[in-house]
């Protein structure tokens, strides 16, 4: 049986990258930690197993914006 996984999105506009967790606090935890210490920042997505956006972060934003469910 696989496992359905949370997935982390980073968009920097030229290009995307993504992490997969079964943890989606690690995930929040590594996205704005990411986000505080990069100097290119990128807008991050968080989406639940479903691909269902959980939550957002733009460039500019200092944490993340919860989904609207």
């Amino acid at each position: 049986m696989t496992e359905r996984l949370f997935k982390l999105e980073a968009d920097y506009d030229t290009s995307k990258s993504a992490v997969f967790s079964a943890d989606e606090t690690i995930l929040r935890m590594l996205g704005k930690d990411h986000h505080n210490a990069a100097k290119i920042k990128p807008d991050l997505t968080l989406t639940d197993q479903a691909g269902n956006t959980i939550a957002t972060m733009d460039a500019w934003a200092e944490d993340w914006t919860e989904a609207e469910q």
